[in-house]
């Protein structure tokens, strides 16, 4: 019967996939743009990767970026919910302006496309979490419940996508709220700087940055990564978009 039932579900999945691609390209991206203009995060180089968390967020190294530009905030249930009505709303994260969760990869990355957009790489994603001072914490260098949501109890849920201060990039809730999905398939970080991000490949699995309102400090450490196949959806999962540079 869970065999089964999973199936069903990759089958749902599949078919909305397609509906959203076989939609007119400009229509949809002109209906679902945003309702702040992205932030464009300039080329430069960071330190990607943490000591403080586990083999697969080691060895911190190098990673350098052309400039490219990603969302101020996680989409919202009310931007979602232009392309697909019919979206279930968490109720963890009800209201119009939370973050949208129990959402896949798929759908993701395809709301993104129809934006003219991608989900960001993992190394876009950090480095814009990290800010321009490479902290720790999107806002600043050590964990303050003051300033992000997180270290709460489960039944506190997310908050609106724009709630506490941005970072000093202007990009709103990258540690804590709901973790998001990006673009990358998981592998180990290479074990000598390249310049590069990326290594040896180890499954099919995506991966999730930014922790939740009920992870602790550790989790919402913007250096931290957690794995999960790609078919999931989970309540505190969510996601933001990110384009290249004109």
């Amino acid at each position: 019967m869970n065999f089964f039932l999973n199936n069903r579900q990759l089958v749902k999945t599949f078919w909305l996939v397609v509906c959203i691609l076989i939609q007119s390209p400009t229509a949809q991206s002109q209906a679902l743009q945003s309702e702040s203009k992205p932030v464009l995060i300039p080329a430069g180089e960071f330190l990607m990767g943490t000591e403080d968390g586990t083999e697969i967020e080691r060895p911190v190294h190098k990673v350098f970026l052309r400039e490219y530009k990603i969302d101020r905030h996680e989409v919202s249930n009310q931007e979602f919910e232009m392309l697909q009505p019919d979206h279930p709303r968490s109720a963890a994260s009800v209201c119009d302006r939370c973050p949208v969760t129990l959402v896949t990869w798929f759908e993701a990355s395809a709301y993104c496309e129809i934006r003219g957009g991608r989900l960001p790489t993992e190394a876009e994603w950090e480095r814009a979490g990290r800010g321009p001072d490479g902290f720790s914490y999107s806002f600043g260098p050590t964990a303050d419940k003051g300033k992000g949501h997180f270290g709460r109890e489960f039944q506190a849920g997310a908050k609106p996508v724009d709630s506490f201060q941005p970072n000093s990039f202007g990009l709103y809730n990258m540690s804590g709220n709901v973790w998001e999905w990006v673009n990358d398939q998981f592998s180990f970080y290479p074990q000598a700087a390249t310049g590069t991000a990326g290594g040896r490949r180890t499954s099919r699995e995506k991966i999730v940055r930014g922790g939740s309102w009920y992870n602790e400090a550790y989790y919402v450490n913007v250096g931290m990564r957690f794995r999960l196949k790609p078919g999931m959806k989970l309540n505190s999962i969510g996601f933001r978009c990110a384009w290249d540079a004109e």
